[in-house]
């Protein structure tokens, strides 16, 4: 038998499994928790926004000489150009969450 003086250089399994293992617990810890903040900035978006339509059609009804003649939105929508706000109450002509009112109180209808 004859034996080589080179070392050879690597990894064995068990560090690899114990590596992978470790990943692999962290993994477990992580991705639950990101998830949860994930939906929770869905949802803190969606209440800002239905905050900015409230406050559009409130100053919409306090301007004494509005740009379109005020109607109720009987009809869910998310095109705010066709319902009157946009670009002179609102910036965005489409919103995310789609939306009606009646006698200036908004309704959040859906959310994606």
């Amino acid at each position: 038998m004859t034996y080589s003086n080179t070392k050879q250089r690597g990894f064995t399994l068990i560090e690899l499994l114990v590596v992978i293992g470790i990943i692999a617990a962290l993994a477990a810890v992580v991705i639950p928790n990101v998830s949860r903040f994930m939906g929770a900035g869905q949802t803190a978006a969606d209440q800002a926004e239905f905050t900015n339509v409230q406050t559009a059609v409130d100053a919409w009804l306090a301007d004494p000489l509005p740009s379109a003649p005020y109607a109720d939105v009987a009809v869910a929508t998310s095109d705010m150009n066709a319902a009157g706000l946009e670009p002179d109450y609102l910036r965005q002509p489409t919103t995310n969450c789609t939306y009606t009112w009646a006698a200036g109180l908004v309704a959040q209808v859906a959310c994606p």
